[in-house]
């Protein structure tokens, strides 16, 4: 258990349900697990079949279901390992009571493209095949998808305490809208990566939030 720069605990839940899938060690289900990725930002994951996710994978069909009962599980635990991943590097930023609110909304926005900048087809699929995780309300994943966020929620009310945010900003609103940003220029640059560079994608996210965001260290300096 950790403490956030406010002073109360969290603690970041390991919520795999190891019991339904008959889980092995070792390279073959990481192997699985990319090919899916893969099959799932290539085709959707209503198009993608288990023999063709075996087939990229180099294993035969029947070793997958040694590590998982069909395809939406393979979704689930791909889900479930990205949120944990970004969720436990924003805890630890959260927590790090030498950094300010702006350096940490910032290290968060570089966590989630970092997180996908070698993996375009990972980005396909969070984009893709998050909504209907989320419209179902179930998954592996969810706790550190609502944490993740609320922990956004506690860095930007953190910010409007300190006085570096705006005090009319809605840390709900924010977060999420931040989030569903970022999410978008994801999957512009998935598709199109020349055209959405991420160097430039990261850049114009802070500059516009920020932009909108901090209260200006003068309420007499020039416009632009």
């Amino acid at each position: 258990m950790t403490s956030d720069p406010a002073g109360s605990t969290f603690e970041p839940r390991f919520i795999f349900n190891i019991g339904e899938m008959r889980r092995k060690s070792g390279d073959k289900e990481k192997r699985i697990a990319d090919a899916a990725i893969r099959v799932f930002g290539r085709d959707g994951y209503h198009g993608a079949k288990i023999t063709r996710i075996a087939e990229e994978a180099g294993v035969a069909t029947g070793s997958v279901y040694l590590y998982f009962r069909n395809k939406q599980s393979i979704l689930q635990y791909l889900f479930a390992k990205l949120w944990k991943e970004l969720h436990v590097g924003f805890a630890y930023v959260a927590q790090q009571a030498d950094l300010d609110p702006r350096t940490k909304v910032e290290l968060i926005i570089d966590g989630i493209l970092d997180q996908f900048e070698k993996n375009p087809s990972l980005a396909l699929l969070f984009v893709n095949e998050q909504t209907q995780l989320l419209r179902d309300g179930t998954g592996e994943f969810m706790q550190y998808y609502v944490d993740f966020l609320q922990l956004g929620e506690r860095v930007v009310r953190d910010g409007i305490r300190k006085g570096v945010f705006r005090p009319d900003v809605d840390p709900r609103i924010f977060t999420n809208l931040v989030f569903g940003a970022t999410r978008q220029l994801l999957h512009q640059w998935a598709r199109a990566p020349r055209q959405f560079p991420l160097d430039t994608v990261r850049r114009e996210i802070k500059a516009v939030f920020f932009g909108g965001l901090l209260i200006p260290l003068s309420s007499t300096a020039p416009r632009a």
